[in-house]
């Protein structure tokens, strides 16, 4: 009998930084070059004859279009290939949370205030405001 090892191969795949902005950046540029083509004069005059002045924004549509495609398939290859993360953030927010739970524990009671100490605390901010207001108009005149 033979023995048969198991060969483990690993599959690394490379994901650009910020993939998602090429993609958003592409379209927006994709955008822009069809906004040129509008304002052409193809567009003016209706007709297909008039190709030859046009022939900057219809480069740059297809340019455009095609790395958009590109990128947008790479994108999608990109999400199918790579490990779901969803454990990662999981556990990002159950720390999170048990953080903000000792900290409910740590913090003492909120004060409760009557609604005679409200009025006068908005009584003496509303005094306030106009003081400097005064003052303001003061500086200014």
């Amino acid at each position: 009998m033979a023995n048969h090892t198991a060969i483990n191969r690993t599959v690394e795949v490379k994901v650009l930084q910020e993939i998602e902005f090429k993609v958003i950046g592409n379209a927006f540029g994709l955008m822009i070059a069809a906004g040129g083509l509008l304002a052409g004069t193809m567009v003016t005059h209706r007709s297909v004859e008039y190709w030859q002045e046009d022939v900057v924004p219809l480069a740059l549509v297809v340019i455009m279009a095609v790395r958009l495609i590109r990128s947008f398939i790479a994108t999608m290859s990109a999400y199918e290939v790579a490990p779901n993360r969803t454990h990662q953030n999981v556990h990002r927010e159950n720390v999170q949370s048990d953080n903000a739970f000792v900290a409910q524990l740590a913090a003492p009671a909120p004060k409760s205030y009557s609604a005679e100490e409200v009025m006068d605390a908005v009584a003496k901010r509303i005094e306030a405001q106009k003081e400097e207001a005064l003052k303001k108009n003061k500086f200014s005149n």
